[in-house]
C-alpha cells in the first residue's frame, strides 16, 4: 500500500490512492498509520476520490480515526496532490467535501486559495474560565482571544483543549482555538483539533480565528494567521460572504506500508 506524505504549515497528512485503499478499514488504518511511534506519523488521511458533484470528493479522517467535515490545510495538499498525481486536471477543482463543495485555485508553487465558503455565528458562552465565539467553517469552532501574546504561547493547551473539545455543550466536540490580535492585519493562534489533539496548523481554524477578529474589530482583512508551522492569509468581506485561505501545501516523502 503506496502512501504520500504531505503537510501544510506543519498540518501533516498521509495521502492514498484511491486504488490503494479500496475496501480497506479506513478508521483503522488512520489510527494505525497516523500514530508518531509505530506508524508513519501523521494528523490524519486523505484520499481524493471520484465525485458526481465535483472534480473530487475528499475523504479525511483525523488520527484517531473519526471522520471530519472538512480540513482547509488538507484541502490544499489533496489538489496539489490531485493534480500532480494526473487524478485531475486545470488549476481552478471543485471538491466535494462534508461541508459542501470548494472551490480551490492551484498556483505554480504549489500553494493554493481556497474557497471556504460563508462562516456561520452561534452567540458567545462561557466556559471553563475562558469566553469563547463559536464559529462553524462547515466545521464546530471554539474561538478565545486571550489578553496578550505571551497568554496564548503559555497556555495549557494539553490541559485546557480536550476539556472544551469534549464538554457536553458541543454534542458532536469541537475544534477549539486560542489567539491574540497582534495588530489589524495579523494573529496568532494555537489549536487543539477535535479528533487529532494540539497540532502546528488548522486551515478550517485559521479561518475561524480570522472571520472571528474580523467581527469582533480586532482585525481587517486580509489577515496573516502565524501558526506553530508557519502562516496562512485569511480573507473575508464580511456577513454572508464567504472566507478565502492561501496558503502551502509541500511534499514530505513517499513510501510503501508493509
Amino acid at each position: 500500500m503506496r502512501f504520500t506524505k504531505m503537510h501544510g504549515c506543519g498540518n501533516d497528512f498521509i495521502v492514498f490512492d484511491p486504488g490503494e485503499v479500496e475496501g480497506a478499514d479506513l478508521p483503522g488504518l488512520a489510527r494505525r498509520v497516523c500514530d508518531r511511534h509505530f506508524g508513519v506519523g501523521g494528523d490524519g488521511i486523505l484520499i481524493p476520490a471520484p465525485s458526481e458533484a465535483a472534480d473530487l470528493r475528499m475523504i479525511y479522517l483525523n488520527s484517531d480515526g473519526s471522520h471530519s467535515e472538512m480540513c482547509g490545510n488538507g484541502l490544499r495538499c489533496l489538489v496539489r496532490y490531485a493534480r500532480d498525481f494526473e487524478l485531475a486536471e486545470g488549476d481552478v477543482l471543485s471538491i466535494e467535501t462534508g461541508a459542501g463543495v470548494k472551490k480551490v485555485s492551484l498556483f505554480d508553487d504549489g500553494s493554493s486559495r481556497v474557497d471556504m465558503g460563508a462562516p456561520g455565528f452561534e452567540p458567545e458562552l462561557e466556559l471553563h474560565g475562558y469566553r469563547f465565539l463559536r464559529v462553524s467553517m462547515g466545521n464546530p469552532h471554539a474561538v478565545a482571544f486571550l489578553e496578550d501574546e505571551k497568554a496564548v504561547e503559555a497556555l495549557d493547551l494539553r490541559g485546557i483543549g480536550p476539556r472544551v473539545e469534549e464538554d457536553p455543550l458541543f454534542p458532536e466536540k469541537t475544534n477549539v482555538e486560542f489567539a491574540f490580535a497582534r495588530g489589524a492585519h495579523e494573529v496568532r493562534m494555537r489549536i487543539w483539533e477535535r479528533g487529532a489533539g494540539e497540532t502546528l496548523a488548522s486551515g478550517s481554524g485559521s479561518c475561524a480565528v480570522a472571520v472571528a477578529a474580523m467581527r469582533q474589530g480586532l482585525a481587517e482583512s486580509p489577515v496573516r494567521v502565524s501558526l506553530d508551522g508557519g502562516e496562512v492569509e485569511v480573507s473575508w468581506a464580511g456577513e454572508g460572504a464567504p472566507a478565502h485561505m492561501t496558503g502551502p501545501a509541500e511534499y514530505v516523502f513517499e513510501g510503501e506500508l508493509l
